[in-house]
């Protein structure tokens, strides 16, 4: 079986999102092949040329060790409202090349207007087509008339894809008032791969070093891309002065970057706030020993259009490690994991910051915590359980198809 999977985002330096974790996997069984479309879209190639040219890679690892994955970065012209624009028209051509070439069985998309070219060509050559609808994305477009746009070429995807599939029910319920039939949507959450979190003691002793944390350190831990609503400027504004004055044993380390991380490492440097630890972006095998280090893992997202209707996969991957998490009450995080999961919620974000404090006075209580969140995740969002039922719905796809 081939499968063309198609993004708008960078494969090899975002991530690792739910597409690498799904395919990764399927790619390491012999009888699938696996075709991946990104975007260059943080201009990392070539930043001096008007020009890129088409680039491919093999055995690009994010999640496992060797997967057998062929990703295509078409050329495209290194222009301000061109770039897109370019890689679109190449994106296009290079489709048609592949369909006729190796001809894919599937066609998966997680993004609109590559979306868009690829349910135009499944129609024409009769190949079904998945829309994995993982975010609100035409929330995602930061140019308001442009973003109208997004949201009627998000419509055209679920009016005629084969199968949409979402993470929550608040996804699922958004898309039922276009009036799609509910037959034709599917709930994949994200997951986590059990057998990733294993900790090397000799990393953790590395960084627990490296970091100067000791056992009266009361690490608090974000992780992921720095969007300036995830509330990471207001939590260091809040507790600077009570870790200056106060002797308050607090340490904060925020794991990854883009969005603001230039004006994080400004203000740690402003205030000189030595208790904030920003690594950057590390490598994928890092994340398992830098999670360990963590007391408390943080969701202080706003709730906002982007924010309403996800269950991050950061949260399974901290509750899979036995941590505690304290998250906003984001609608469809409540709704997926409050009865099962006793992460701690709160009202609003100004609450969350001041929860911090208190919940550093009750430490044994956030290990119980942490201990019924990976039970949960262990018998409900195991990745091997998750592609199965993903295989499953390729297997109906197929036998609906034969029955027409």
């Amino acid at each position: 079986m081939h499968i063309l999977v198609l993004q708008e985002t960078d494969w090899l330096n975002r991530g690792p999102h739910t597409q690498h974790h799904i395919f990764e996997r399927l790619s390491k069984k012999e009888s699938i092949k696996i075709t991946v479309l990104d975007y260059d879209m943080d201009q990392m190639m070539e930043q001096n040329s008007i020009i890129i040219k088409k680039t491919e890679y093999t055995n690009i690892s994010k999640v496992i060790e060797d997967p057998k994955i062929h990703i295509i970065r078409t050329g495209h012209i290194q222009v301000k409202y061109l770039r897109r624009i370019s890689s679109l028209i190449t994106n296009f051509f290079t489709i048609i090349k592949i369909i006729r070439k190796e001809r894919p069985d599937f066609i998966v998309s997680f993004s609109l207007s590559n979306g868009l070219i690829g349910l135009f060509l499944s129609k024409i050559f009769r190949i079904p087509f998945i829309f994995f609808y993982i975010d609100i994305l035409h929330e995602l477009v930061p140019i308001d008339y442009i973003r109208g746009a997004a949201k009627s070429l998000s419509k055209i995807l679920f009016k005629y894809s084969d199968k949409i599939l979402v993470h929550t029910y608040y996804q699922k319920n958004m898309i039922l008032q276009s009036n799609i039939s509910p037959n034709k949507i599917s709930i994949l959450p994200d997951g986590i791969a059990l057998e990733n979190i294993r900790v090397n003691q000799e990393k953790l002793n590395t960084l627990k070093k490296q970091l100067s944390l000791n056992e009266k350190d009361f690490v608090i831990f974000f992780m992921g891309y720095l969007y300036e609503f995830a509330g990471l400027i207001e939590i260091i504004n809040y507790y600077h002065s009570k870790v200056k004055s106060e002797n308050l044993n607090l340490k904060f380390i925020i794991l990854g970057d883009g969005g603001i991380y230039n004006k994080l490492i400004q203000l740690k440097n402003k205030l000189e706030a030595d208790w904030v630890i920003l690594p950057g972006r590390v490598p994928f095998s890092y994340i398992t020993e830098y999670i360990e280090l963590a007391d408390l893992c943080l969701m202080s997202f706003k709730i906002n259009d982007i924010t309403k209707d996800i269950v991050p996969i950061k949260i399974f991957e901290y509750m899979a490690q036995k941590k505690p998490v304290l998250s906003n009450s984001l609608p469809a995080v409540v709704h997926e994991l409050k009865e099962e999961s006793d992460i701690i919620f709160t009202e609003n974000q100004e609450i969350l910051i001041e929860k911090i404090g208190i919940l550093m006075k009750q430490r044994h209580k956030l290990k119980e915590i942490g201990q019924k969140g990976y039970k949960l995740v262990k018998e409900k969002y195991a990745w091997n359980k998750l592609i199965a039922e993903f295989k499953q719905h390729i297997i109906n796809i197929i036998k609906m198809r034969e029955e027409k």
